[in-house]
C-alpha cells in the first residue's frame, strides 16, 4: 500500500499524486524517494500505461524539496554525494522512460521537485501567483544535487539557468514558459486534463526550446562559453567577495558540465553536492534555514485563536506618521493587500509618500511582475489624510513618528478613546521602552512594539515587542500582520532597544571608538566587510542616519553607562548638521544618493589623522566580539525567548554574515573558549566593557555549544 502516492488512470495514462500527510510540505525524504523509485519500476513495466502525469495532492504546493534534514544527516562527503548519486539515478529513470511524463506544476516547485520536473518529457504549469519555480540550494551553501546544475543549462541556456541558480531566483509560470522551462501555462482548473492530453505524445524535438541569436552567439561555441565563465566569476567574486564557495561550484558545475555528457556532468554535480554539504558556511546556512522554520513556532498562537475564532487576518490599518519609515510599512501593506490610511499634518509628506508608493508599483510593472492596472489598484490601498480620522476603528495602528516620548504618549491617549473591542496600538520605535509609551494608556495591553527595518520594503526582518502587560492575543495578531506582510518576525521583550537595536549600538559604538582613536573610516570599514558583513559600521550609521543613530546611541548610554561608551567627538558630528545619506553628507559624502568618499572634514572637527595601522583582526573583534557578548547578556536578561531569535534578528535585521550563521551559531563554529580568551585579551587592552558575559564563561568551562545537536 502506497504511503505517499495515490494512482488513478485515464484512457491509459497514470497519474501520480504526491502528497505527504506526515508532512505540511511535500519533500523528498529518503522514505518517499524509495517507494517513488519502486512505483516507477512498476509504471515502466506495466504495459497498460502509456503515459504518465505526476502532480501534487497538496493545495497550493507541487514539491518543496529535499528532505533538509536527510542532507543534514550526512557525515561526510562521500556519504552526501552517494545520496546524490542515488537520487540522480531515480530521475535518470524517469529522463530514459520511454513513456511520455508530465509534470504538472501548481505551488512551489524548488529545488528537488524542479529537478524532477526538469527530467520530465513535459512541464506544464498553473498560471496561478502561488506557482513558483527555482532551485533554492544556494541559500543553503550548496548545489543542486539532483541534475539541477545540467538540465536546467540544456533546456534554457546558460544565462538563464545561472540567473536562476545563483540567486536562488523564482519565476511564475509565465517567466517560465517564456524562458522555454515549461511547455504551457494554463489556469489551475485545467492543468490536470491538459497535462493527461500531454501525456499522450511523446516529445518531438521541435518541441524544445529555440534559441536566439545572442545565445547562439555566446553559448554555442566554446570560446563564447569561456568569455561568460569569465564575466560570471567576476560578478560572482564582486557580490560574495569570494565567502561563498557554493557560488563558484555551481559556476564550475554548469560550465564544466556542459562540456561533457549529461552523465559525467551529474556525477560532478553530485561531486560538489557532496564536498559543500560538509562545508562550515552550508551548516550555518542551513541552521539559519531551520532557525527561520523554528522562530515561527511562538507560544501566542492559542491565545490568538481564543480571541479571533474566525480569523486573525488584519483587513485595515492606520499608519501614524508620512516619513520614510510610515511611508515604507504603507506601501508594503497595500503591496499585500491590507487597505491603509496614513495620516501626517504635512501635505507634502504625504505626497512624498504617494509618489514613492507609484514608482515602486510601476517599477514592478517595468520588470513585468504585475500589470498597470494592478499598480493603480495597489496604490488605490492606500488612504492619505492630515487627520487620523478613524484610526480608532481600524484593525491596528502603528505609530512611525520620531523618538519623543511625549508626542508617542500623546498619539496613544488621543487615538485609544471609544477604540474598537480588538483595536491594537503598536509603536515603530527604534530604541525607547514600550512601558515608558504605554505608561499613561488606558489599556497598556493592547500596545506592542512593531520595530521594522528600513527600507521597509527590502528588510525582510520585523521586531515584535512584547512589554509586561502586553496581552498574548494582541501579540499572536500582531505576528498575523507581520506574515501578511511577508516579514521574517522574531519576538522579543521589551528593552532599551530591545535586541537587534541594542546589540547593534555596541558594534556602532566601539567602531566610532576606534575612528576617535584615528582609524580611518574607509579602513575600518574595509575591515568589517571583508569578514562579511554587508557594508561597514561607519557606512551603517550613515545609512541609518546620524539624527537616529545618536538617539539610539543616548538611550542605550543612559541604559548601561558601566560598560557602554561612545566617543565625546561624534556629538561634534551630528551636530554639524550631518544626517548621513539622507541628507548628502555624514561620515562620508553623497552625490545623488551615490557614496562618493569619505568626508575629510570629519577627520578635523574630531581633530585627528587618521591611520592604517591597527590590525584588522583586533578592529574586527572589537566590533563583533562586542555584538555578539551583548547578544548574549540579551538572552540571559530574557529579552530573547532563545538563541534562534539572536541569529534571526542578527542576520535579517542588520546583516551579520550568514554564513557565519548568527552570533550564537558563530560561537559554536569558533568554541566558546577562543572567543573568551578573545574578549579577556580586549578586556585587558581597553576595559571592562569586554568583560565576557557569565553565560559565555560557562559555556566555556562545560565546553557546550548553544546548537549540540548541529553539526559545525
Amino acid at each position: 500500500m502506497s504511503q505517499f502516492f495515490s494512482q488513478s488512470t485515464e484512457n491509459g495514462i497514470c497519474v501520480v499524486a504526491f502528497n505527504r500527510l506526515d508532512k505540511e510540505a511535500n519533500t523528498l525524504a529518503t522514505n518517499v524517494l524509495r517507494e517513488f523509485d519502486a512505483l516507477l519500476d512498476g509504471l515502466v513495466k506495466d504495459s497498460a500505461v502509456k503515459g504518465i502525469v505526476f502532480i501534487s495532492g497538496k493545495k497550493d504546493q507541487f514539491i518543496a524539496g529535499a528532505d533538509i534534514d536527510d542532507i543534514s544527516s550526512f557525515s561526510s562527503a562521500a556519504e552526501a554525494e552517494a545520496g546524490s548519486k542515488a537520487m540522480q539515478a531515480i530521475f535518470q529513470k524517469v529522463h530514459h522512460c520511454k513513456k511520455p511524463t508530465v509534470a504538472a506544476i501548481h505551488g512551489a516547485c524548488l529545488g528537488g521537485g524542479l529537478e524532477l520536473a526538469l527530467a520530465c518529457s513535459w512541464r506544464i504549469a498553473s498560471t496561478d501567483e502561488k506557482t513558483k519555480l527555482g532551485l533554492p540550494e544556494i541559500q543553503l551553501g550548496f548545489v543542486p544535487g539532483a541534475g539541477g546544475t545540467q538540465r536546467l543549462p540544456r533546456l534554457v541556456g546558460i544565462a538563464s539557468s545561472l540567473d536562476m541558480i545563483l540567486t536562488a531566483k523564482r519565476v511564475d509560470g509565465a517567466k517560465a514558459l517564456k524562458i522555454g522551462l515549461v511547455d504551457a501555462c494554463v489556469p489551475s482548473g485545467m492543468l490536470r486534463d491538459e497535462a493527461i492530453k500531454m501525456a499522450g505524445k511523446l516529445r518531438p524535438a521541435s518541441a524544445n526550446p529555440k534559441k536566439s541569436l545572442a545565445q547562439m552567439a555566446l553559448e554555442g561555441n566554446i570560446v563564447g562559453r569561456r568569455v561568460m565563465a569569465l564575466k560570471a566569476k567576476q560578478t560572482v567574486t564582486e557580490k560574495t567577495k569570494g565567502l561563498y564557495p557554493a557560488s563558484y561550484k555551481a559556476l564550475d558545475a554548469v560550465f564544466s558540465g556542459y562540456e561533457m555528457s549529461l552523465e559525467k556532468g551529474l556525477d560532478l554535480e553530485a561531486k560538489y553536492f557532496g564536498e559543500l554539504s560538509q562545508s562550515s558556511e552550508s551548516r550555518a546556512l542551513v541552521h539559519l534555514f531551520k532557525a527561520t522554520n523554528a522562530v515561527k513556532k511562538h507560544p501566542y498562537k492559542e491565545a490568538g485563536k481564543e480571541r479571533f475564532a474566525d480569523s486573525l487576518k488584519v483587513e485595515s490599518v492606520g499608519v501614524i506618521g508620512g516619513g520614510f519609515m510610515g511611508g515604507g510599512i504603507s506601501t508594503v501593506c497595500a503591496d499585500r493587500g491590507i487597505r491603509v490610511a496614513v495620516s501626517d499634518p504635512n501635505r507634502d509628506s504625504l505626497a512624498r509618500l504617494m509618489k514613492a508608493a507609484r514608482e515602486f508599483f510601476y517599477k514592478k510593472v517595468k520588470r513585468r511582475r504585475i500589470r498597470g492596472f494592478q499598480a493603480d489598484s495597489c496604490v488605490a490601498r492606500i488612504t492619505p489624510q492630515l487627520t487620523p480620522a478613524g484610526f480608532n476603528k481600524v484593525d491596528v495602528v502603528i505609530e512611525s513618528v520620531f523618538e519623543n516620548l511625549d508626542l508617542k504618549q500623546k498619539i496613544l491617549s488621543g487615538l485609544e478613546k471609544d477604540s474598537a473591542k480588538d483595536w491594537i496600538f503598536a509603536s515603530n520605535t527604534s530604541a525607547l521602552p514600550l512601558k515608558d509609551i504605554a505608561a499613561k494608556s488606558a489599556n497598556p495591553e493592547r500596545v506592542v512594539g512593531m520595530h521594522f527595518f528600513s527600507p521597509v520594503e527590502k528588510m525582510p526582518l520585523l521586531e515584535v515587542v512584547v512589554a509586561e502587560k502586553t496581552a498574548p492575543w494582541v501579540v499572536a495578531r500582531i505576528i498575523e500582520l507581520g506574515t501578511q506582510m511577508g516579514k521574517t518576525i522574531i519576538v522579543v521583550k521589551d528593552s532599551p532597544g530591545f535586541y537587534v537595536n541594542r546589540a547593534l549600538a555596541f558594534y556602532l559604538a566601539e567602531a566610532s571608538m576606534m575612528v576617535a582613536e584615528g582609524v580611518a573610516i574607509d579602513y575600518l570599514d574595509d575591515a568589517l566587510t571583508g569578514f562579511g558583513w554587508p557594508v561597514g559600521p561607519i557606512t551603517l550609521i550613515d545609512e541609518v542616519g546620524l539624527d537616529i543613530g545618536t538617539h539610539v546611541l543616548k538611550t542605550m548610554e543612559a541604559a548601561w553607562p558601566a560598560r557602554f561608551k561612545t566617543p565625546p567627538q561624534f556629538k561634534l558630528i551630528s551636530d554639524s548638521g550631518r544626517l548621513g545619506r539622507k541628507n548628502g553628507k555624514g561620515f562620508y559624502i553623497y552625490v545623488d544618493g551615490k557614496r562618493e568618499g569619505v568626508d575629510l572634514e570629519v577627520y578635523t572637527l574630531m581633530s585627528i589623522e587618521p591611520k592604517r595601522s591597527m590590525d584588522k583582526q583586533e578592529m574586527i573583534n572589537r566590533c563583533v566580539l562586542g555584538y555578539i557578548n551583548e547578544s548574549l547578556l540579551c538572552l540571559e536578561d530574557g529579552v530573547l525567548p532563545s538563541p534562534y531569535e539572536g541569529d534571526i534578528g542578527s542576520v535579517f535585521g542588520v546583516g551579520f554574515p550568514p554564513f557565519l550563521g548568527g552570533p550564537f551559531k558563530y560561537i559554536d563554529l569558533i568554541g566558546a573558549k577562543e572567543i573568551v580568551a578573545r574578549m579577556q585579551a580586549l578586556a585587558a587592552k581597553y576595559g571592562k566593557r569586554f568583560t565576557p558575559a557569565a553565560s559565555l564563561i560557562k559555556m566555556a568551562d562545560s565546553g557546550g555549544k548553544y546548537y549540540p545537536d548541529e553539526k559545525c
